[in-house]
């Protein structure tokens, strides 16, 4: 691999001509780029970011957001080498099945095809990721307690499933694919490189090239036969929109979608686990270990109840507040980890708290599950999935960034439509809590929006980062940015990889769909692109 910042170079570059070009070194960029290069095709990425956490282009991901309801643009996303996954928390779990068919209670169509073929990358991606590979129905060791089953399957109002979360030092696509990219010797990464400018050829309708700038003004001009957008789901349509712009509008000519059906998860705090017993809700709803794989409970709005309320679907999972536990300080140490910058002072701390770092580690190793102190709380928490509206979509704003370039506008909100979806979760969370016999040993200690129904969650509710649908996928030109095949209907030989081509949301994390995505993309661009010479 070759590696270069293009903000260490005295003036500025030749052009630069390649057969594929990668926008966007994040965890889908990355992911696709290794794929494709490790069949000896010639890469060339372009990121805005460098190896580390930099202020002044982590301000780039400033949006103009008239109505105030995104608050996840600057904190929800990063720029640089490995992008968002150098602060994800690592959660895997891919959208259900359900999910992606056809829901006519709520009139969503099925999502194309090709987004089944995604799966078969799971467990080439739960290697890669150093996961467990058992089910994700399978939550480990016995789900009981004192012989009580509390998480059985085929209940009619919540689906349980386990998410996997990635080790703290493979959450970072960086450090998971480290040895790997090294090694290619057809991959080529420019960093500090935001692209600016576009040159859209209005003869075949293609993209030609693609400059990209440093903050110390050296310009590089990328010419490729193929471009893959792999820069987020908000700045992957703020790229489109602005390439749009510089074809006058030609472009995207006739696609209503561009930059419409902007969607995200919204999260809300609805209830708080009594822990009167500490050691009985550890036990239940702590984080376990499945061959050294962290297991978190993930509960769905099942099937039955979604079609039964006509509602989107939703999922609750616990959370851990650590605030005020000394825990947090070995919390803290991990995620210092997983940014590669292990901070003295956070080991340090951990070292002052020998006792209860001996006991945690006697249920990591023995119990299989994260020691929770009772000054731990367990907050339930519900993530809604917004349905696709047409209202909710992502503009140029007349506002600019440091490099002149308009910045994106949100014309963003929450709507009745999510209202319902949280009661319904929120209703049928509780009566699965009173047959399972959970609200008899650790009831839940309502919110109180949570049980008026004239205090709307949405109000209180935030975005959970996993944005989406803004380039959606489809086959009517008009109505979808990308056709099946993820390429642009308006420009061919631009392609995207980035969860704002999903149709919907579903009821789960996006990461792991949007890398089974990338891989399939560049599986997809192999078998279309044997002619191309390998590199020596």
């Amino acid at each position: 691999m070759a590696l270069f910042n293009l903000s260490e170079f005295e003036c500025n570059l030749p052009q630069t001509s390649t057969p594929l070009c990668v926008i966007g070194g994040g965890i889908a960029g990355l992911l696709f780029a290794c794929r494709v290069a490790q069949k000896g095709r010639r890469v060339v990425v372009v990121e805005s970011g460098y190896t580390s956490f930099d202020a002044m282009i982590q301000a780039l991901n400033e949006i103009e957001d008239p109505g105030g309801h995104y608050t996840r643009a600057l904190d929800g996303r990063y720029r640089g080498l490995g992008g968002s996954s150098s602060r994800w928390g690592g959660r895997l779990i891919p959208i259900s099945e359900h999910e992606r068919g056809e829901r006519d209670y709520i009139s969503q169509p099925a999502w194309p095809d090709s987004m089944s073929s995604f799966d078969r990358y799971n467990a080439l991606l739960e290697t890669l990721l150093r996961v467990d590979k058992s089910p994700f129905e399978h939550g480990g060791h016995p789900r009981t307690v004192g012989g009580t089953e509390f998480f059985s399957s085929g209940d009619e109002d919540i689906t349980v499933r386990w998410a996997k979360c990635a080790p703290f030092k493979f959450c970072n696509m960086k450090a998971a694919l480290g040895d790997q990219l090294k090694h290619l010797k057809s991959l080529e990464i420019w960093l500090g490189a935001t692209v600016c400018g576009f040159e859209h050829d209005r003869d075949n309708g293609r993209l030609a090239s693609i400059t990209a700038r440093s903050f110390n003004g050296n310009t590089m001009k990328v010419r490729a036969d193929q471009f893959v957008v792999a820069a987020g789901a908000i700045e992957t349509t703020r790229l489109l929109l602005l390439l749009d712009e510089a074809s006058e509008n030609r472009a995207f000519q006739g696609c209503n979608a561009l930059g419409t059906y902007f969607q995200d998860h919204l999260k809300a705090k609805v209830a708080t686990i009594d822990r009167s017993d500490p050691a009985f809700t550890n036990r239940v709803f702590a984080y376990r270990f499945v061959n050294a794989t962290r297991r978190d409970l993930h509960m769905e709005l099942s099937p039955a109840a979604q079609r039964q309320d006509s509602v989107g679907s939703a999922f609750a999972y616990v959370a851990m507040d650590f605030t005020g536990s000394r825990l947090s300080h070995l919390r803290q140490m991990m995620r210092d980890v997983q940014r590669g910058n292990l901070v003295l002072r956070d080991a340090l701390r951990v070292s002052t708290s020998l006792p209860l770092l001996a006991r945690s580690l006697y249920w990591r190793y023995t119990r299989k599950q994260l020691f929770a102190p009772a000054d731990i709380k367990f907050d339930v928490m519900i993530c809604a999935e917004q349905l696709p509206a047409a209202s909710n979509r992502i503009r140029l704003s007349d506002e600019r960034d440091k490099f002149g370039m308009r910045k994106a506008r949100f014309e963003w909100g929450p709507t009745e439509a999510d209202e319902r979806t949280f009661r319904s979760a929120i209703a049928h969370l509780g009566a699965f809590w009173h047959k399972s016999g959970l609200a008899r040993l650790s009831p839940l200690n309502w919110h109180p929006a949570a049980v008026d129904p004239g205090m709307p969650i949405i109000a209180q509710a935030e975005a959970c980062a996993h944005p989406s649908g803004s380039t959606r996928m489809g086959t009517d030109p008009a109505e979808s940015v990308v056709g099946p095949d993820l390429h642009c209907h308006a420009v061919p030989n631009v392609a995207v990889a980035s969860a704002s081509v999903f149709p919907t949301a579903g009821s789960a994390n996006p990461t792991f769909t949007i890398m089974g995505l990338a891989l399939w993309l560049a599986d997809t661009y192999l078998e279309n692109s044997s002619y191309l010479p390998l590199i020596p």
